[in-house]
């Protein structure tokens, strides 16, 4: 679900630096129950944790309810949150 006062800032796509840890892994947790992921078939020892140093992946900015939120996102979580909580389907 998108909130109301919600507006998204910037998005890039850069190459991490670093390993760093996949914000959409606990988004995608903290937005669908077990039993959305295992009807969704998505098991969670199969998302991505970490973003690995050298990997390309979603940096963005947003503005929610008058605070900035930032979220690191690999590009196999972030299709998993677009189809199964947004229900955003790609072409």
């Amino acid at each position: 679900m998108v909130k109301k006062d919600f507006d998204l800032l910037k998005r890039t796509y850069p190459i991490s630096q670093f390993d760093r840890y996949c914000d959409g892994y606990k988004y995608i947790l903290e937005n669908t129950t077990p039993r959305e992921r295992r009807a969704n078939n998505i098991r969670k020892n199969s998302l991505q944790r970490v973003i690995k140093g050298g990997e390309k992946y979603i940096y963005q900015v947003a503005k929610e309810e008058g605070d900035f939120k930032i979220m690191c996102l690999c590009f196999s979580n972030y299709a998993i949150i677009r189809k199964h909580i947004f229900g955003i389907e790609d072409e």
